[in-house]
């Protein structure tokens, strides 16, 4: 679906007679992630306000799609795959925050969340054969990725150690945006050596 509206928006973008027809696949791909982002934004509301945990959803969608952007990770095939597994990813995480207001866990959360920081600090950047990173690119994304991983770790060290409610929007939200995100880099990563495996 995402994959069309990006394909009929870039279409209509290219009749402007000042747009370069070269880049068509560069303005499909930016109207993709654009509207990805506000679909799957809007998705994150309603599953937040549906599950009762509106602000905590929003705090996850806006970790999770930060350390995204940049740290890379698993795309799958196809656009309806990459639709379904983020879906069912969101709802995932949103129903975990949900949970963690009924049930105490969040020393496990604590502790995934340190595994999962220490694996986005090593694997961070990554790319896909496809859209490989130059040096100097990778520098650049390698940079911001542990600044935001870095911000988003001391985001759970404090909601965790300061037992304050108003903290609490954090603790869960930002947990889950590392577990996730290092499942996505590390099979990510797993798809990257078997590629290069069977190209050699």
């Amino acid at each position: 679906m995402i994959d069309k509206l990006a394909s009929k928006a870039a279409e209509r973008f290219l009749k402007n007679p000042n747009t370069n027809y070269d880049k068509i696949e560069v303005y499909q791909y930016g109207f993709f992630v654009l509207f990805s982002n506000i679909i799957f934004f809007l998705l994150t509301i309603i599953l937040g306000a549906v599950l009762n945990t509106f602000l905590s959803s929003i705090v996850f969608y806006i970790a999770f799609f930060s350390i995204r952007q940049y740290a890379g990770g698993y795309h799958a095939p196809t656009g309806t795959e990459c639709e379904v597994l983020t879906s069912l990813s969101i709802l995932a995480c949103i129903v975990v925050i949900r949970l963690s207001k009924t049930y105490d866990f969040q020393a496990f959360l604590l502790v995934m969340s340190a595994v999962s920081a220490l694996c986005i600090a090593v694997l961070c950047p990554l790319d896909t054969p496809e859209k490989p990173l130059s040096e100097q690119e990778f520098r650049y994304f390698r940079k911001i990725s542990l600044l935001i991983l870095a911000v988003i770790s001391f985001a759970v060290i404090i909601s965790y150690f300061i037992n304050l409610k108003r903290l609490q929007i954090f603790f869960t939200p930002c947990c889950m945006s590392l577990i996730l995100e290092a499942v996505l880099i590390t099979l990510g990563k797993i798809k990257k050596i078997s590629s290069r495996k069977k190209i050699s």
